[in-house]
Formats: structure tokens, C-alpha cells, sequence
């Protein structure tokens, strides 16, 4: 075995944050990993920052540690600290963000004073809250070095780095993960001992999965998500309803390219696509607080996959064109509490475009101000794909349909793929009954 040690580069503004740096300098020390960064120095300039990026090339990890200050300014108005987070991100590192709470709370002496500046710090704290990476909030020291030992210890056995050897050294990499856990334990535990009473210990949440086209079946273990290929037979579009409730069309021309261009081209597209809704339930019986996550695919090799998210996003209905885009994927709100036996169901949650049938599984690592350890649950997803084919004229009409309804939009086509595939099981199931 080996015996790494990761240089972690820490990134933070200097007159605001000296103690709670100081002090987690000293946890990386106690970690036997090496702290780096040259956010020691209170003013920086443009070649030093230049230096700054060789440094975090050299690093294994990134850590920001926020407060409530946004820190010197370069040339363009973009401080430091956002440069180096910046740059890390590019980088492809591994980020770590530690963000205060509540700047609001922060005493005024180690807050930005110029508003302009503090609304900087606001939109880079945001920026940072929404880049879908590991994030933990403190609001005082102990607080702070807890987070960060748990958030190392767990980005370190998802991500392990290339880090540091000493060729004499007598250590190995199991040991020194075993310092650190033990680290991280006897921190828990006399927090936990100093909180007893007043904030109860999460032990477990329950997951549960279900696909969008089969909405009554929820399951903490597999879920099949079947999604349609839509195959429309060559023909002409007649009998059109000039039906413009929403469409602006001065012709039947217009109206014949609104289908042919947009609506029946979309249509096809949401009914390949699969939408993956979770329930999850507190069994405890007290608050989960501040409850937050990450979720991934990975495949049957175990490596996380993500396989055709186009960039995250996918598009309204053609008949709402004013909605733009909706992300693909819904973040839980970091300050989400969750009550005891609360079911809380985030639809629109997780949207997939399979090329093919496979299998995945689908992780998600929940985060809380009460959990000491990061809970993981797992659901092993079956993604299967069925053709179908139709007449163009009568995809059409069943466009119209929708439209007269006011649902054509996602959940309308799903409900539609979710009545081919009832059709089909009905049919099945007759056929074997004869």
C-alpha cells in the first residue's frame, strides 16, 4: 500500500477569516497532508496570482472558505479569491466550499462595508451554492473543522488524488486514513457529547425511486424507467385544425412548419426521455436540519456516468416559448429541513436520454446539519427503450389534442408514454390469459 499525502490548497480572504483559517491549517497538519495556498498574504497582485495557479496545479484539492468579505480586487473587478476558485474549477480539481451560514450575522468589522462589494460577495457565494460541488455551511469553528474533515475524508474515497510520497516513509495510506477517521470521530463525538439534548443525531432517511411513467410504484431498491422511440411513417399532414390558441401562424403553412419543425421534432424527444421522481421520508423522530446532497449515476463498472445531460438543460414546449429552458437535474435547497415521518417528493428531479437499454445505479449522498456521517442510498435503475411507429397526421391530432388541453408539455407526452406502455402490459397480459 502506499502512503500519500494530498496538498490541499486553501483559499480564503485574509483580515476576516486569520482564526478559522489558522485553524484549519492545523486540522490538514493533524491530517499529515500538506497545506498550501497563497492566500496567506492580505494583498495580492496580478504576477503573483500567476504563481498562485502554478500552486494549485501542484495541489491535489481545493478548499474555499467563505465568510462574509469578497477580498481584494484585480484589474477587472473580479477579487482574488473567485480568480483561484475560478481556476481550480477549469482545472478539473476536486473543490471543497466551506460558506458561512449567515454573513448577515458576521460582526461588521469583518464584512465588506461597500455595498457594491458585499453584492459581489453574494453573487460569488451563489455562484459557488449552485455549481452543483461539494458544499458544507458553519457558522462557528468547531462547526467549520467538522464539515471539513467529513468532506475531505469523503471526497479523498471518491476522488483519490495522485498526492505525495516519501519513499522512507514507514506510513500507508490505510493508516493514515485510519488517523483520520479517528479523528473525525473523537470530533463528533465531543460535539456530540456537548449537544446532548438539544440536537439528536440522524441515524437514517429512507429513499425511495420511481419513474414517471409508472408514478404509482415507488421502491428503495430498482426501478425500470421504459422511454418511447418514436417512429413517424412518411405522409402528409391533412385536415389540419387551424388551431392557433398559442401558435401564431397566418397560414396553413406556418402551421404546417410550427409541427414539422418544432412541436413533433420536441415531442419525440421528451418521449425518449426518462424522469426519475424521489420520496424521501425521515423515520426519525426529530428534525433533519439543513439537509442537503449530491447524486450521480454510475454504471455496472462502478464509474460515474454523465452520459448525455446536454449541458444540463432541456427545453420547453414549442407552444410556451416564453418558458426557455428548465435544468435537467433540481438541487435540494441547502437550508431544507425535514420533519419526522415528512415525505418530501422532488419531481423533475433527475431526467435521463438513454441511446440504448442499460443499467445504473443511481446514488445519492445526503448531507445534514444533524447527520454525522453522510448517508448514501442507492437505486439500481433499468433504462429501457421501446419503438413504436405513427402516421404523421395522427401524431398530429394527438399534439392538438394536448394543446386544447393545455398539456402539451412534459408531463402531458410522459402521461402519453405511460398509457402506450399500460396498453401494451394489458395487451401482454391478455395474450398469455388465452
Amino acid at each position: 500500500m502506499d502512503n500519500r499525502r494530498y496538498q490541499i490548497f486553501v483559499s480564503s480572504t485574509y483580515t476576516d477569516l486569520q482564526e478559522e483559517r489558522t485553524q484549519l491549517l492545523f486540522a490538514i497538519l493533524k491530517l499529515n497532508y500538506i497545506p498550501a495556498g497563497m492566500e496567506f498574504f492580505s494583498a495580492v497582485d496580478e504576477e503573483q496570482m500567476e504563481f498562485i495557479k502554478r500552486v494549485i496545479d501542484e495541489s491535489d484539492y481545493y478548499v474555499l472558505l467563505l465568510g462574509a468579505r469578497y477580498g481584494s480586487l484585480d484589474s477587472e473587478g473580479v477579487s482574488y479569491t473567485e480568480r483561484e476558485y475560478d481556476y481550480a474549477v477549469s482545472k478539473g480539481k476536486k473543490v471543497i466550499a466551506l460558506i458561512h451560514k449567515n454573513p448577515d450575522s458576521i460582526e461588521r468589522g469583518k464584512t465588506d462595508r461597500n455595498e457594491e462589494l458585499f453584492q459581489k460577495f453574494m453573487a460569488f457565494r451563489q455562484k459557488v451554492i449552485n455549481a452543483k460541488r461539494l458544499v458544507a455551511f458553519w457558522d462557528n469553528t468547531a462547526e467549520l473543522i467538522l464539515n471539513f474533515q467529513s468532506s475531505l475524508i469523503q471526497t479523498i474515497q471518491r476522488f483519490p488524488a495522485i498526492g505525495w510520497m516519501r519513499g522512507d516513509s514507514l506510513a500507508n495510506a490505510e493508516t493514515l486514513q485510519k488517523l483520520a477517521a479517528s479523528e473525525l470521530e473523537n470530533l463528533r463525538l465531543k460535539e456530540h457529547i456537548k449537544n446532548i439534548g438539544s440536537t439528536p443525531i440522524v441515524t437514517d432517511l429512507k429513499m425511495e425511486a420511481r419513474s414517471i411513467t409508472n408514478p404509482t410504484v415507488f421502491s428503495e431498491t430498482e426501478i425500470e424507467c421504459v422511454s418511447l422511440v418514436v417512429k413517424v411513417k412518411p405522409g402528409t399532414i391533412s385536415d389540419i385544425d387551424l388551431f392557433t390558441r398559442i401558435i401564431t401562424a397566418n397560414t396553413e403553412n406556418d402551421l404546417i412548419r410550427y409541427y414539422t419543425e418544432s412541436a413533433i421534432p420536441w415531442f419525440i424527444k421528451i418521449a425518449k426521455t426518462c424522469r426519475i421522481d424521489l420520496r424521501i421520508t425521515n423515520p426519525n423522530s426529530y428534525i433533519v436540519k439543513n439537509m442537503r446532497g449530491e447524486n450521480y449515476f454510475v454504471d455496472s463498472f462502478g464509474k460515474e456516468t454523465p452520459v448525455n445531460w446536454e449541458e444540463d438543460f432541456i427545453e420547453h414546449s414549442p407552444c410556451n416559448p416564453q418558458l426557455g429552458f428548465c435544468p435537467m437535474t433540481m438541487p435540494i435547497n441547502p437550508e431544507c429541513y425535514l420533519n419526522p415521518m415528512q415525505s418530501t417528493i422532488y419531481t423533475h428531479y433527475r431526467y435521463f436520454i438513454p441511446e440504448k437499454d442499460c443499467e445504473m445505479t443511481y446514488k445519492r449522498i445526503i448531507f445534514g446539519e444533524n447527520i454525522p456521517e453522510p448517508i448514501t442510498k442507492e437505486v439500481k435503475v433499468h433504462f429501457r427503450l421501446k419503438e413504436i411507429e405513427i402516421e404523421t397526421n395522427e401524431l398530429v391530432h394527438l399534439i392538438q389534442d394536448l394543446e386544447r388541453k393545455q398539456k402539451f408539455n412534459d408531463a402531458g407526452v410522459f402521461k402519453y408514454v405511460a398509457s402506450v406502455l399500460a396498453k401494451e402490459n394489458k395487451e401482454s397480459i391478455e395474450c398469455n390469459m388465452k
